[in-house]
């Protein structure tokens, strides 16, 4: 009952992942994301009674590791209920993952979607274009969705991929995103000379941010799956939501 239990949420967040990749509303993803929370309710309750022999250690530690991945959840479902959510999504998911890959460990449990053999794991997007990324801005969600393609291209690169055919990719976005942050340097600095100043800073450290990335990759530090993928899209998406949303929307006010 406990292992179909854990399959159950499995293969409800690859769901939940799966149309967040196809670019789903938010409120789509906030149901979806609720009912995967009442569901893992079910399961603690269910896990709580299997560990009725356990130590208080070993019970202490499931419910840390649950109440963890409750939180991730809960904070995201609070940014979706205010009209954001992507700046948070990718931490969440990565501590529920955690959260089922303990569980799996603990419990000897096999085929659970979310640990199945990395080798034969299709390569799949890494971001969707939502509405809470698009600006209102025609020029800047033209840029950030080119910056979108091109770091989906690079999850879209095989398991052991060419180096040479990575570092194109990279290139590629560096000089996107500079093309970008050159642009929007250029608008901002017609209005608030203070707001352009910080905007010009914090693209120098996104930059700065990307390239120590892009030297990981070429001296074989770090290889494009897996954390550094996420690393990428947390770089886009915090420029994304961060940056330019407090900006430029605050220009058009």
């Amino acid at each position: 009952m406990i292992m179909g239990g854990l399959q159950d949420l499995a293969d409800r967040l690859d769901e939940i992942v799966q149309i967040w990749r196809l670019g789903a509303e938010t409120s789509i993803l906030g149901e979806r994301l609720s009912a995967f929370r009442q569901q893992a309710e079910i399961h603690f309750d269910q896990e709580v009674g299997a560990l009725a022999d356990a130590s208080d250690g070993e019970l202490l530690q499931f419910t840390a590791s649950y109440d963890a991945m409750m939180r991730k959840i809960d904070a995201v479902l609070a940014d979706f209920a205010a009209g954001g959510g992507a700046s948070l999504w990718f931490d969440m998911a990565a501590s529920i993952e955690r959260y089922l890959r303990y569980d799996e460990a603990q419990r000897g449990l096999q085929d659970i979607a979310l640990s199945r053999d990395e080798e034969n794991a299709p390569r799949e997007s890494l971001i969707g274009w939502t509405r809470d990324l698009a600006l209102g801005v025609d020029w800047i969600d033209q840029h950030h969705r080119a910056l979108i393609d091109t770091i989906n291209e690079i999850g879209l690169l095989p398991r052991h991929y060419d180096l040479v055919d990575a570092d194109a990719l990279l290139e590629r976005l560096r000089r996107i995103a500079w093309h970008h942050f050159h642009e929007e340097e250029a608008h901002l600095a017609l209005g608030d000379r203070e707001r352009a100043r910080r905007h010009v800073a914090q693209h120098r450290y996104l930059l700065a941010d990307l390239d120590r990335l892009i030297f990981d990759v070429r001296s074989r530090r770090a290889d494009l799956t897996g954390e550094t993928s996420d690393r990428l899209c947390r770089w886009l998406i915090d420029h994304i939501l961060t940056i330019d949303k407090e900006d430029f929307q605050s220009l058009q006010r």
